[in-house]
């Protein structure tokens, strides 16, 4: 039988795919010279260090989230499936705005 898909494995696959694209920003940084070169390797960097964060912060609230479910499951859910739509909406607006930023 296979494992539905969960709306958080969808976030978490979307977090993979902004981590491969911050990897493929800095391949590209690394070819650059000058000014730019600095430039590129501090906004990298500041990318970097956000997409830790992010990753940090959704196992958290995953792991809280999972816990509150569990207690709260039958009165939420309705509410639960509204807010994960706004939240994947979110992280495709994210992911495309780094698809927009390597163009």
């Amino acid at each position: 039988m296979e494992k539905k898909n969960t709306g958080f494995d969808d976030i978490e696959k979307m977090l993979q795919e902004v981590g491969s694209k911050i990897e493929t920003l800095i391949e590209k940084g690394t070819k650059v010279t000058g000014e730019a070169s600095e430039e590129i390797e501090k906004k990298i960097k500041d990318l970097h260090k956000n997409k830790e964060k992010l990753e940090k912060e959704f196992q958290e609230k995953k792991a809280k989230f999972e816990e509150k479910y569990q207690s709260n499951s039958s009165t939420a859910k309705p509410f639960l499936e509204d807010s994960m739509t706004h939240f994947k909406q979110g992280v495709k607006s994210l992911v495309h705005a780094i698809n927009e930023m390597l163009k």
